[in-house]
């Protein structure tokens, strides 16, 4: 019985991981993999699209890799990034702003029809619970501390 329910939830956490991981744009993955590829000294000589180029430019430079996506991150004195205005926005949108703002999705767990996705962001380590449910965001909590947020 312990082995299922572990088993059921391993397995609920991959495919929510999956469908995170798609919800990423083409754009956002082409800029990541020039960024990394050029990170490592590597280049896809057979890749010449505009977004691969962009990561790979930003990674040569030495800046933060930050894919592109709808929304920037608004300004903000306190050296920590928005996230008081991801509720009530559509998951997919909100996911493309986290990552925008410079969060990783480091955990993901259901419940139900109830999707916690937890993300961390190095540079103001920050480590955020977004909420959603029905496809939209019912809360966005910074918690602190998780296992993966470091």
């Amino acid at each position: 019985m312990m082995r299922s329910a572990i088993s059921l939830l391993s397995a609920l956490a991959v495919i929510a991981l999956a469908t995170a991981a798609q919800a990423k744009t083409v754009s956002q993955r082409e800029y990541e993999r020039g960024y990394k590829d050029c990170s490592q000294g590597r280049y896809d000589q057979n890749q010449h699209g505009a977004s691969y180029k962009k990561g790979c430019r930003a990674a040569e430079d030495g800046q933060p890799m930050s894919p592109p996506a709808a929304s920037q991150p608004a300004p903000s004195n306190t050296g920590k990034a928005k996230i008081s205005d991801l509720k009530g926005m559509e998951s997919i949108k909100a996911f493309d702003v986290m990552t925008s703002r410079g969060f990783t999705n480091v955990d993901t767990l259901t419940s139900g029809d109830t999707i916690y996705g937890i993300y961390y962001n190095a540079k103001t380590k920050q480590c955020v619970q977004v909420t959603n449910a029905n496809d939209i965001v019912v809360s966005a909590d910074d918690i602190g501390t998780h296992p993966n947020c470091h």
